[in-house]
């Protein structure tokens, strides 16, 4: 061979996009937020996650660079879940299911629900009318049946919900991690 052996392959690419971390308490083995979590070892498989957040944080601008090597060595270097809570607690973002409350996915369906069925209607009808204009006389009016049973899952839904108010959402209060007792 006349060069080194590995000289055929390509360079790295240091421009690749790195992919983005999906942030969430679910990453952890077990969610170290409650009391009675925090005091559990962590796992590698933790520290792991701890870590790549914080390096998510530092790529995504919420970090800085010293910052986020201080958090990646305490987070590399903590026993228990409770020491990593604080390292990653201010990154994280509150979220429901797909964005969206129970009750305001309800909300949505109504109203995308609504906006189809009045779409449908004006298209029914307005088959109706050329045909009725065509004819010469005002024909059978059928979109009465296609219409009625595509609202009833509407009105349904209208009037499933009806009286009930979406639970208040409850903060859970902010635990300090083990060791830092203030009194």
């Amino acid at each position: 061979m006349a060069g080194p052996q590995w000289e055929n392959l390509p360079e790295p690419r240091q421009d690749r996009p790195v992919p983005s971390l999906r942030v969430g308490w679910q990453g952890f083995t077990v969610d170290p937020r409650p009391p009675a979590n925090q005091g559990l070892r962590a796992a590698d498989v933790d520290r792991d996650y701890a870590t790549r957040l914080v390096e998510q944080a530092r790529l995504d601008g919420r970090l800085s660079v010293v910052e986020a090597d201080e958090r990646a060595a305490r987070a590399s270097g903590s026993r228990t879940l409770g020491e990593l809570l604080p390292l990653v607690g201010d990154l994280m973002a509150v979220t429901t299911n797909a964005g969206y409350a129970p009750h305001e996915r309800g909300r949505r369906f109504r109203r995308g629900g609504a906006m189809g069925w009045v779409g449908l209607a004006l298209l029914f009808n307005a088959i109706w009318i050329m045909t009725s204009l065509s004819a010469g006389r005002p024909a059978y009016y059928w979109p009465m049946w296609p219409l009625f049973f595509m609202g009833l899952p509407l009105v349904m839904s209208l009037f499933a919900n009806r009286g009930q108010n979406p639970p208040p959402r409850q903060e859970q209060p902010r635990q300090l991690p083990p060791g830092d007792d203030l009194r």
